[in-house]
């Protein structure tokens, strides 16, 4: 009687096992391909941004103004993104809204300060999306390797970040300003649901 009681709980033992892997399997979300990938015909303002190898940087410009842009081929409905980071600190996640011709906010990231021995975030990941676009910009305002200097006086082109009156405790008007480094992304990959 002990073993037929036994056979029969390890009988429904498996029997929940396989169910609910086969519900779990049900219930998860499943993409699309990465369609940001170059050979869906996806354009990038550079080429190590979405040639499929995490080991190519995608760069940009010590400039004030930097963005990482991806062009689609098509319309394209996006619900998820993954950006394998470089040494961005803080950006912000743009789509061109193809109604107005705007480009609209999705997401603005200020990245963790308590990230262990790294310098930079290793990746991002964005779920739960829920918009149709051609383009997706990546508007970057602060890299790990930026800098910010004191100056007195600013120069044309300048980023200020803030103006201040003391410095250690004394009186001293001074602005802080921003100067930028090379950005740098390795790799990013947009999904839209699988189609069943």
């Amino acid at each position: 009687m002990r073993r037929a009681a036994t056979s029969i709980c390890c009988l429904l033992f498996v029997c929940l096992h396989l169910n609910a892997c086969s519900v779990t399997k049900i219930l998860s979300t499943q993409y699309s391909e990465n369609i940001a990938s170059a050979s869906y015909g996806t354009e990038a303002n550079h080429p190590g941004m979405n040639d499929g190898n995490l080991e190519t940087l995608a760069t940009l410009p010590a400039q004030n103004e930097r963005y990482f842009i991806i062009r689609f081929a098509d319309t394209h409905p996006v619900r998820k993104i993954i950006i394998h980071n470089g040494n961005l600190f803080r950006f912000e996640m743009h789509y061109l809204n193809e109604e107005t011709g705007e480009w609209e906010t999705f997401h603005t990231v200020v990245q963790r300060r308590n990230i262990g021995d790294d310098m930079a975030q290793a990746e991002y990941v964005f779920d739960r999306l829920n918009f149709r676009t051609k383009m997706i910009r990546i508007a970057v305002t602060r890299t790990v390797d930026d800098f910010i200097v004191n100056k007195i006086t600013t120069d044309p082109g300048d980023k200020i970040i803030n103006r201040r009156t003391t410095l250690a405790g004394r009186y001293y008007p001074h602005f802080r300003v921003m100067q930028p480094s090379v950005a740098q992304i390795r790799e990013i990959e947009i999904y839209h649901l699988a189609k069943k």
